[in-house]
């Protein structure tokens, strides 16, 4: 495997994991657009692992008063909440995708429903966008979400599950309708993906470690890099969202997805 490939893909993920584009549908689109062979399990493994190293260390003070708080209720109330919600939010995710993960890549990972499922999704950003700017007096509290709101975001991020939604993307436009502020609806966003983002990545490396391939075409000095670069690419790419969305919400991500989905039904 080229170090051109490694660089490419580590930038993909770094970049797509967080911005609210589709991670999953980029990176199947690469291959295909640059001619590239397949990056395989581990690769892919490692990649998820570095964008959650990014997660973790960028939202680290966090993480950590959640681990704390998680069976601390009398410590901190609030925060006894909100490490809860997420552990409530991300179990739709973790039981389609252990269910109905299979049958997901078998069958849907292909350039036309990645440039239908981008369109669709970006018309519902934009809703979700416009909701969010219009909204009188917006959320700025995550530990104030109720059971149903928490429910409602866990739910779409499973729907982040087919290729060319966007994880990121569907979460926020979600924590918009639940009258969010666009800036609490990223944070959350983020919070709730760690440990989805951590599940996709140990299951690839089971993937990989119960089923490894004959012949590899990468060494663990790939591994590395690709690792390395997905993680600085991914620290970046919080904080660009972060700033565009409290700035400007997802529009700019709205015209690229729109954009990219035009140009990929063209093509295909």
């Amino acid at each position: 495997m080229e170090f051109f490939q490694i660089i490419l893909l580590s930038i993909i993920q770094g970049l797509t994991e967080f911005l609210p584009i589709s991670s999953s549908g980029h990176l199947i689109l690469a291959p295909l657009i640059f001619n590239l062979e397949d990056q395989g399990l581990a690769l892919d493994a490692i990649l998820h692992l570095g964008t959650l190293l990014a997660i973790i260390i960028f939202f680290r003070k966090e993480l950590i008063d959640l681990a704390k708080g998680l069976f601390d209720r009398q410590g901190s109330p609030e925060t006894h909440h909100l490490a809860w919600c997420i552990i409530i939010a991300s179990f739709p995710a973790g039981l389609i995708g252990l269910f109905g993960g299979g049958w997901i890549e078998a069958n849907l990972r292909n350039p036309t429903f990645v440039g239908y499922n981008l369109f669709f999704w970006s018309l519902i950003f934009l809703v979700a966008d416009r909701y969010g700017s219009k909204s009188s007096n917006p959320n700025t509290e995550l530990n104030r979400l109720s059971l149903r709101q928490i429910l409602f975001i866990g739910c779409a991020q499973a729907v982040a599950l087919l290729p060319g939604t966007s994880r990121s993307g569907i979460t926020i436009a979600a924590g918009l309708f639940s009258n969010l502020s666009h800036t609490s609806a990223t944070r959350f966003s983020f919070l709730l993906g760690t440990p989805i983002i951590f599940a996709a990545g140990m299951h690839k490396l089971m993937q990989f470690i119960s089923h490894p391939v004959a012949e590899q075409t990468y060494s663990n000095l790939h591994l590395v890099i690709g690792m390395g670069i997905s993680f600085l690419v991914g620290l970046l790419a919080i904080q660009l969202l972060l700033k565009i969305v409290e700035r400007v919400g997802l529009l700019p991500f709205i015209i690229y997805r729109v954009i990219l989905a035009g140009g990929i039904l063209l093509y295909y």
